[in-house]
C-alpha cells in the first residue's frame, strides 16, 4: 500500500475457468470459479493499535459499557480451540525488607474446548514460586498477582477482563482462552508523580520458553471489525490444524514469536479489508511456514507469513467498495 503498512506478493497464480471482470455499484468487482496461488508472501508493518477498552475519561465507566467493549466478544470462534499452551513467567521484584528476589515459574495450561483450568493453574505452581504468585478472581477480572508472603500485601502483575459468560465459566474454575485478548498491565490506574518517585516493585516482567500448539476443531465464524463474516471449517475439515508457535516477549527491548500452521480452513462472506470486500465460497490455506511476529516490549511491530498454496472457490473481490461510484 502507498503508507507502506503491508506487501502482500506470490510466485504463481492459476485460474484454469478464467476470470469476469465487471463494473459493481461501487468500484471493480472480480469473479472467479477457482483461483490458485504458490508461495504467497505477507508482510506486515505497525503500529498496530491497540484501542483501550474504554477512552481515558473523569466519569467512571458502568460495568455494560466495558463489557461491550471487549475484544473477546468478536473472539467466540476460539472457543473450540484444543491444545496446550506452556511458558515460563520470568520476574524481578524489588520488594521491601527482602530486597531484589527473581521468580522462574514454568506455566502449564492444557486448553479443552477453548478453555483452561485456573484454579489447577494456581495449585500446580511451584511451592517457592506459589509463595509469592498468586491466581484468582476479582470481581470480573483473572489476575496473576505477585505477593509478599509475611506482609500479605499483592498487586496485580497482569489482569483479564472477563464477560458475563467468562465470569460465569469462571465460577467453575474454567476461563475461556479468548478472554487473554483484553488484558492489562499492573492495577491500570493513572499513576500521579509522586507514586513514580517511589520504589518500583517490578523491575522486569517476561515470558519465556513459549511453547503453543493449538487446533482449532468445530465450525466457527467470527464477524470482522470492518464488516462481513468469517466461518473456520465445516462439515468435512477443522478450521484450523496444528498451530505451533515458540519464542519469548518481555516488557522491554525487542522479542518474537515464531510458528507455523498446517492448514486454514475458511468461508468468507463480504469481508472488508481496506478497500478491498472479499467473498469465498471457500478459502484454504496450505501450509503455513515462517511466521513471525516481531515485538518491541508487548506490543507486536511487524508480522511475516509464507504460505505455499491457496486455493479459493468461488471468489469475488470488490475493489474501491468503499468509494461513490464515478
Amino acid at each position: 500500500d502507498d503508507a507502506n503498512r503491508y506487501d502482500l506478493s506470490f510466485e504463481r497464480i492459476e485460474m484454469p475457468s478464467g476470470i469476469i471482470m465487471t463494473r459493481a455499484d461501487q468500484g471493480v468487482e472480480i469473479l472467479s470459479p477457482h483461483v490458485s496461488l504458490s508461495e504467497v508472501k505477507l508482510d506486515l508493518r505497525g503500529p498496530f493499535q491497540r484501542t483501550p477498552l474504554v477512552p481515558p475519561s473523569t466519569v467512571p465507566a458502568t460495568a455494560a459499557q466495558l463489557s461491550a467493549k471487549l475484544r473477546q466478544r468478536r473472539l467466540r470462534f476460539l472457543d473450540s480451540l484444543s491444545g496446550r499452551i506452556y511458558f515460563t513467567v520470568k520476574v524481578k521484584l524489588d520488594l521491601p525488607v527482602l530486597g531484589t528476589r527473581r521468580l522462574d515459574q514454568a506455566v502449564r495450561m492444557p486448553i479443552q474446548e477453548g478453555s483452561l483450568d485456573y484454579r489447577a493453574l494456581d495449585d500446580s505452581l511451584d511451592w517457592l514460586e506459589g509463595a509469592f504468585l498468586d491466581i484468582d478472581m476479582n470481581d470480573d477480572r483473572l489476575a496473576v498477582r505477585w505477593k509478599v508472603p509475611i506482609v500479605g500485601s499483592s498487586k496485580d502483575l497482569i489482569s483479564f477482563a472477563l464477560d458475563e459468560d467468562a465470569v460465569t465459566l469462571a465460577s467453575f474454575g474454567r476461563v475461556p482462552v479468548r478472554s487473554f485478548a483484553d488484558f492489562r498491565t499492573g492495577t491500570g490506574k493513572v499513576v500521579s508523580k509522586a507514586d513514580e518517585r517511589k520504589r518500583k516493585i517490578v523491575q522486569a516482567l517476561s515470558l519465556d520458553a513459549i511453547d503453543i500448539a493449538l487446533s482449532l476443531l468445530a465450525p466457527r465464524s467470527v464477524e470482522m471489525p470492518g464488516g462481513g463474516l468469517v466461518m473456520f471449517g465445516g462439515d468435512d475439515q477443522p478450521g484450523l490444524v496444528d498451530l505451533k508457535v515458540t519464542g519469548a516477549i518481555k516488557d522491554t527491548g525487542a522479542g518474537a514469536l515464531r510458528g507455523a500452521i498446517g492448514s486454514i480452513d475458511v468461508t468468507i462472506k463480504d469481508a472488508k479489508i481496506g478497500p478491498v470486500m472479499l467473498t469465498a465460497d471457500r478459502l484454504h490455506f496450505d501450509g503455513l511456514d515462517q511466521l513471525e511476529v516481531v515485538f518491541d516490549g508487548f506490543t507486536p511491530v511487524s508480522a511475516r507469513a509464507v504460505i505455499h498454496r491457496v486455493t479459493a472457490t468461488n471468489l469475488r473481490l470488490k475493489l474501491g467498495a468503499g468509494e461513490p461510484p464515478a
